[in-house]
């Protein structure tokens, strides 16, 4: 996992500069001049450098004389450490050679040294849901003309060697390899989900356990933690030092069968000489020339041998899995992979969605919610239960530059079929079915489980309410399944709000004389004479103190979102539609104003939106908290009429224009400007 630190501090080796700083290096100035190779060539002045003098950067022509991007292919072989301590990643690139599918998807193919080589080579990395280009030159940090970091078996390959500087490109130089965990790197490179698990603490039958992993395509990583790191037992395994899994069979010898799994250490070299090694004859010579074929065993020291999957536990302690999905990588080639992905982004915003964890009374509910529907049972004739599997990760965003990590945590609760969401009353009482044992402060954690054919709640949250947070929610699942934001406003409520007897806003009949009294010439209502009723009818009342709230900006918004030709006023109809919204509007405010403050808490405006019928999910909720809440993330009654004439009217051009059926319209240019500009 960790490489010796000592060593790396043996070493003396920091980061050099790149050649537009060759002028520092005198030995580096004459390697350029010699070969001419760096004139017209692309030279990355964005790489982050730090000046050491041992080092000589070059390109690979002038290391060696045809130099190659793939020599028959990208293998595993092509990954061997260097002087950095970032065997983890290599880990990680050795696991991916095993794919040609992920790995072509890092490593973009049609690269080379040929006639269109220009210095400048990409790579892409996945970076929070998206695939992210990584543009690096060629030079590489050399050492009496040899590469002193990654390279290959093959002296005239180099794939992984610049593979290794886009990364270190990306996470902010070669030195910020220096240690690290391989399920990093391998989410980085494949967008997969990754667990760590403790092998004493796996079901006895590993073999079992493994296999199905494998099959599915994920990618598996082991380290032996009990010993002085750098050092081997005493049958070759390495401590602390991340190796790859890279295969399992079931090997027929004459007396029998046999589990062996085979592993990778990216060194190239320093192997396990344990039984099945590939300097232990006895054990090999018990399987036939076809059967060693068939599993492709190689008798050479070249980091990677196999061993028996009781030897495996006993001298590994510890394991990372990578988990992919069809979203992972898709195309020819591509491996096995069951698993279908779901990803949301979202975010925790202090007094709006950031409720914190489940202590935290009637808070909780805040925290964004996704339902998740199983209903497609697995296809696994072993299992007798008949459950559907998922796995559920959540990964906080750009922590490392932020410099801040949350501890955060995950909770399922099962919901009714007809349950959206669920609100402070019902949580306050349920208890989750699973979740996280404790919040952790890691990138990403993760729980994989089977459940009942269902609904479910997954909520994400931190240990502390009103911690600010961006967060990436990935759920997988089997065949149909699927997972969603929640809606917490719905129509749950409106049968269940109690009409007033008496409404707080004057009847119809009234408002129209009202209309008449105000409007203006031509018996039309603008913004000021509307702004004039308004005012009338609110000055005495539960929401005088609200008039002066009625600007003349606001009330412009109240007759644009009504008035459907363009001409800036209301026939008598367009007004008594508005009012018969914002009579209901006004007693449902009313209704939710507990204290009387003629202003809506943000928690008590999601009720009030359900008993008026409008429905939306957790994000356009955090809009509205962002966008339509004063500082103390209050709503006064003007604003709160202003909100729902605006969600109303918004949802009703959306069916309007929503022909097809298909959750998705199209709009002409003018029908554009209007929608977004006159509102």
């Amino acid at each position: 996992m960790e490489r010796d630190v000592a060593r790396a501090k043996r070493s003396s080796i920091t980061q050099p500069p790149t050649a537009h700083r060759a002028e520092e290096n005198p030995t580096a100035v004459r390697t350029f001049s010699r070969t001419g190779s760096e004139v017209g060539l692309f030279v990355d002045k964005s790489f982050p450098v730090h000046y050491n003098s041992k080092l000589v950067w070059k390109r690979p022509k002038d290391i060696c004389v045809s130099p190659k991007f793939i020599v028959d292919g990208a293998t595993r072989t092509d990954v061997c450490q260097g002087i950095l301590s970032d065997c983890w990643f290599l880990s990680a690139v050795a696991s991916l050679s095993q794919h040609r599918a992920l790995l072509e998807r890092v490593v973009p193919e049609g690269q080379g040294f040929d006639r269109e080589y220009t210095g400048c080579f990409r790579f892409q990395f996945w970076q929070y849901g998206e695939w992210k280009e990584v543009e690096v030159d060629d030079f590489l940090p050399t050492e009496g003309g040899q590469l002193v970091y990654l390279h290959s078996a093959e002296r005239d390959e180099f794939w992984s060697a610049l593979l290794e500087k886009a990364y270190a490109k990306l996470k902010g130089g070669y030195q910020a390899l220096q240690l690290g965990f391989p399920h990093e790197a391998l989410v980085d490179m494949t967008g997969g989900v990754t667990e760590i698990f403790t092998i004493p603490l796996l079901p006895p039958d590993l073999a079992g356990f493994l296999r199905p992993l494998l099959e599915k395509g994920a990618l598996i990583n082991c380290v032996n933690t009990q010993g002085e790191m750098e050092k081997k037992n005493e049958q070759g395994i390495l401590f602390k030092h991340a190796y790859s899994v890279t295969g399992l069979e079931k090997v027929r010898c004459y007396l029998g069968e046999a589990d062996l799994v085979r592993v990778r250490n990216p060194w190239g070299h320093t192997e396990w000489t344990g039984p099945w090694s590939d300097n232990s004859w006895l054990e090999w010579a018990k399987v036939s020339a076809e059967e060693q074929a068939r599993v492709q065993r190689v008798q050479q020291i070249d980091g990677e041998f196999w061993m028996e999957v009781s030897d495996f536990q006993r001298n590994f302690n510890m394991m990372e899995v990578c988990h992919l999905s069809d979203s992972t990588l898709s195309g020819p080639g591509a491996v096995t992979r069951p698993w279908e992905c779901a990803t949301h982004h979202g975010s925790w915003v202090p007094g709006i969605s950031a409720g914190g964890p489940p202590s935290v009374a009637g808070r909780y509910w805040l925290n964004p919610q996704f339902r998740m529907t199983l209903l497609e049972e697995d296809d696994d004739p072993s299992d007798p239960a008949l459950t559907c599997s998922f796995l559920v990760a959540l990964m906080q965003k750009h922590q490392r530059q932020k410099g801040v990590t949350l501890d955060i945590g995950l909770h399922i609760y099962q919901v009714s079929t007809n349950k959206m969401y669920l609100p402070s009353w019902d949580l306050a009482r349920a208890q989750p079915l699973i979740g996280t044992p404790q919040y952790n402060q890691q990138r990403e954690v993760v729980i994989r489980s089977a459940l009942a054919p269902g609904h479910y709640i997954i909520i994400p949250s931190t240990s502390m309410a009103n911690q600010e947070g961006e967060f990436v929610l990935r759920v997988y699942t089997e065949k149909g399944n699927k997972a969603v934001p929640a809606d917490k406003v719905s129509s749950d409520l409106r049968d269940k709000f109690p009409t007033p007897a008496v409404s707080v806003l004057p009847s119809q009949d009234a408002a129209r004389e009202l209309f008449m009294k105000h409007a203006a010439a031509g018996g039309r209502c603008g913004a000021v004479e509307l702004q004039g009723l308004l005012k009338e009818v609110i000055v005495t009342g539960a929401l005088a103190g609200s008039r002066e709230g009625f600007c003349l900006e606001r009330c412009k918004s109240f007759v644009a979102l009504m008035d459907t030709r363009g001409l800036g006023r209301l026939e008598l109809e367009e007004f008594e539609a508005l009012w018969e919204k914002f009579r209901k509007w006004t007693d449902i405010f009313v209704h939710f104003d507990k204290n009387r403050s003629q202003s809506l808490d943000y928690p008590e405006i999601i009720p009030a939106l359900q008993a008026a019928g409008l429905q939306v999910d957790d994000f356009v909720l955090q809009l509205i908290g962002l966008r339509y809440t004063d500082p103390d993330l209050t709503i006064s009654y003007p604003g709160f009429l202003h909100l729902l004439l605006k969600l109303d009217i918004m949802i009703g051009r959306f069916h309007s224009f929503h022909t097809l059926g298909n959750g998705t319209i199209t709009l002409h240019y003018r029908q554009w400007l209007h929608s977004t500009m006159y509102n």
